[in-house]
């Protein structure tokens, strides 16, 4: 307890003079216009596609098809999605008419009005034949949307010349019974959809860049802050009044202090953004935007999981940052030093989101290990959280495992920066780190 004066002396001075500065701010005000940027991206995006309807002009030379293909055509284009944004209700938004000009059609498409002309003429197999007239692109939304619903007509064009009744060629369609079960007997629930599988892996992939942009960032800030006050001289006079232990601690928690500001203003603008995102989309788009609920599988443990391993995760590697910037006397020198540990955190960002995604098996033995090794787990646990893959025990070990590991970092760590801040004009070698982690001289 004797120490704890001067750690917060030190984390008080570090947080002010980061907190003042004019990066810290625009940073912070940048990243918070982002953040809340992109929470309104459903409602812009359906702004625009309102204003965008699409236009569908339908020539045909069959006059006796089983059914009407203008009608046909409108009912299966706007069919409502699965995955409709705010205010987007009705439909895909488009227009289908009828004409009986192709060549006054096609003039028109030239010049965006329609949209795109669908031409359906009678091959002489007996088979309908479908051109679609558009400058749009060949694989884009909207002749991926005419050909399935081309494919439709043809179908039942088939079905007609055959003899089948109508209302029997809709029971052909209906759908056979199919269920998905979990291999493991004992496991009884039900499979996750591809919504909820989507919305795991966001969640996964979005806590853990957002760690991994934290321990980057602002361990790159301890170990810059080391090198400008060794640089100028000042850790000489500092270290008169603090024990390196205290000044490396004490760095470590203001640079931290000022994340937690960031990340805390970001997550402030962030749900803010959320909660009045149904009222802005009734103004904007005229319609009621929904209810705004969390993302599926977004718990309150997975966001104190978020919290703790972040917190953890950003102490491990900041005490290290710190090491290894007393190691160094210019900041040109900052990026190599610090290397080994970018390396490692880059290798635990990468594993944890090819787990996400399903590249590697989140199950696998070999995940599973790696998620307790401490210099990893702040990544691959919350991965394997947000897929539902891991079981409290672990959770308490890898925390455990992280704590200790922080403990024995940080002795090792203030041994080679009570001797590092003094090192002046020497360049580090693997020999150099050895002998300062093991005599601390």
């Amino acid at each position: 307890m004797r120490d704890l004066p001067n750690i917060l002396a030190v984390a008080r001075r570090e947080f002010l003079t980061r907190a003042r500065t004019r990066t810290f701010v625009f940073g912070t005000l940048i990243l918070v216009i982002g953040v809340v940027a992109i929470a309104f991206v459903p409602v812009i995006v359906s702004y625009f596609e309102s204003q965008d309807e699409s236009k569908i002009a339908v020539w045909s030379t069959e006059a006796e098809l089983s059914s009407d293909p203008v009608a046909t055509l409108d009912a299966l284009l706007n069919a409502p999605t699965g995955a409709q944004v705010p205010g987007d209700s009705a439909g895909q938004g488009f227009t289908v008419t009828g004409v009986t000009d192709l060549d006054e059609a096609r003039t028109g498409a030239d010049k965006g009005d329609p949209t795109a002309v669908l031409a359906i003429e009678r091959a002489p197999d007996d088979e309908l034949t479908f051109t679609l007239y558009t400058n749009g692109s060949a694989v884009g939304r909207v002749a991926q949307l005419v050909r399935q619903a081309s494919t439709a007509i043809a179908i039942a064009d088939r079905l007609d010349r055959l003899g089948i009744e109508p209302a029997d060629q809709a029971s052909l369609f209906t759908p056979a019974e199919y269920t998905v079960k979990w291999p493991d007997p004992a496991r009884t629930d039900a499979p996750e959809s591809a919504a909820e599988q989507g919305s795991s892996y966001l969640l996964g992939f979005g806590m853990t860049i957002l760690i991994f942009m934290m321990i980057i960032l602002y361990g790159n800030w301890v170990a810059m802050s080391v090198v400008e006050e060794k640089s100028s001289r000042v850790m000489e006079v500092i270290l008169n009044a603090a024990r390196p232990f205290q000044l490396l601690t004490g760095k470590v928690v203001g640079v931290g202090a000022v994340a937690g500001v960031q990340y805390l203003a970001i997550l402030v603008a962030g749900a803010v953004a959320l909660l009045i995102q149904g009222p802005v989309s009734d103004m904007v788009l005229g319609n009621g935007g929904g209810s705004i609920e969390l993302p599926e599988g977004l718990t309150i443990g997975l966001l104190i999981e978020f919290v703790v391993y972040g917190v953890l995760g950003f102490m491990l590697y900041a005490v290290l940052y710190a090491a290894a910037g007393s190691l160094v006397s210019r900041q040109e020198d900052v990026s190599q030093v610090v290397m080994p540990m970018a390396l490692v955190s880059t290798a635990g960002y990468m594993i944890a989101v090819y787990a996400a995604t399903g590249m590697l098996d989140i199950r696998s033995g070999a995940i599973v290990v790696l998620s307790q090794v401490p210099f990893l787990s702040p990544f691959l646990m919350l991965s394997r959280s947000a897929a539902g893959e891991v079981a409290p025990w672990e959770i308490v070990l890898s925390i455990i495992l992280l704590l200790a590991a922080i403990a024995v970092s940080l002795w090792i760590a203030a041994r080679i920066y009570a001797a590092g801040v003094l090192l002046y004009g020497q360049r580090p070698s693997l020999r150099t780190i050895w002998r300062l982690a093991r005599t601390g001289m």
